[in-house]
C-alpha cells in the first residue's frame, strides 16, 4: 500500500506532538473533512516524529510525501480522541512502532492501525 500525503516533522518532547499534530490535524479537516483523513506517524527519533496526513481515498492537494506500506500485519484499536493519550500508553507498552495510521471524526471517535 502507497501513503500519499502532506508531511511534516513534529518535537516528541514534553509530548508536544499532541498539540502541534492537532493543529496540523484542524488545519487540512478545514479544507477537506476530518472524516476524509488519515495521518501516518513514522521515522521516530529520540525527540521527534515524522508525520503525514492524506486523503482516505485520493490524493490531497500539495502532497509531498509518499510511503510504501506493509499490506499485512496491521492491529486497530479504536475509542475516543479525547483518550488518545491512554490508547497510545497501551499501544506501546508492548513496544515501539514502525508505523502508526490514524483517522478521527467530528463527533470525538478515532481509530489508530499500527505496524510493529
Amino acid at each position: 500500500m502507497i501513503f500519499r500525503g502532506i508531511g511534516r516533522t513534529f518535537s516528541t518532547v514534553g509530548d508536544k506532538q499532541y498539540e502541534t499534530i492537532g493543529a496540523f490535524w484542524d488545519e487540512l479537516s478545514a479544507r477537506y473533512g476530518r472524516a476524509n483523513l488519515r495521518g501516518l506517524g513514522y521515522g521516530w527519533t529520540n525527540d521527534s516524529i515524522s508525520y503525514a496526513i492524506g486523503l482516505i481515498d485520493g490524493d490531497i492537494d500539495g502532497s509531498d510525501t509518499e510511503i510504501a506500506l506493509p499490506n499485512d500485519g496491521w492491529t486497530t484499536v479504536t475509542g475516543r480522541t479525547e483518550k488518545l493519550g491512554e490508547l497510545y500508553d497501551e499501544i506501546y507498552k508492548d513496544g515501539t512502532l514502525t508505523y502508526e495510521i490514524e483517522m478521527f471524526d467530528d463527533d470525538g471517535n478515532c481509530a489508530i492501525e499500527y505496524y510493529r
